[in-house]
């Protein structure tokens, strides 16, 4: 059974943060507030983005069908470096 996401212990711990350490003053608090957090923000500016291809309207009849690339193996990326 899963746990209740107000008992999760990352929430305990952005909660506690939050109140004992921003608005306590609790440094050490402060100092576990500003790992979690700075860790999403870390990973948020220089995690990968979306590229967006291309945008249609799709009118009655049309389907749209999606594929992921598959990334090449490392055989196949030696055979690309041989031939450049």
């Amino acid at each position: 059974m899963a746990i209740p996401r107000l008992l999760r212990p990352s929430v305990l711990l952005r909660r506690n943060a939050l109140y004992k350490g921003l608005f306590g003053g609790s440094r050490g608090w402060l100092a576990v507030g500003a790992v979690i957090w700075g860790r999403k923000f870390v990973k948020r500016t220089f995690g990968r983005n979306e590229e967006i291809i291309a945008t249609e309207k799709l009118t009655k009849g049309q389907f749209l069908r999606i594929d992921a690339i598959r990334p090449p193996s490392r055989r196949e990326l030696r055979a690309s470096r041989r031939v450049r």
